[in-house]
């Protein structure tokens, strides 16, 4: 599994804009997700489950534009 991740600069600024609780909690479900593959999201609050769906989302665009270069 020779698969590049790309953590967009706009991701990791929102992390750290987070509360601490927070924070903490979307990135290891953004981690379990995007390293493991596990659906780690389940036990995230409303606002944290919409937050790690649209870091998700830019992490997994920015890692297919660059797949495709």
């Amino acid at each position: 599994m020779n698969r590049t991740i790309v953590l967009p600069a706009n991701v990791l600024d929102t992390l750290r804009a987070l509360p601490y609780d927070e924070r903490v909690a979307v990135a290891s479900a953004l981690a379990g997700d995007v390293l493991l593959g596990l659906e780690t999201h389940e036990g995230l609050a409303p606002v944290e489950d919409m937050i790690y769906s649209i870091l998700r989302f830019y992490v997994r665009q920015a890692s297919e534009r660059y797949a495709a270069r």
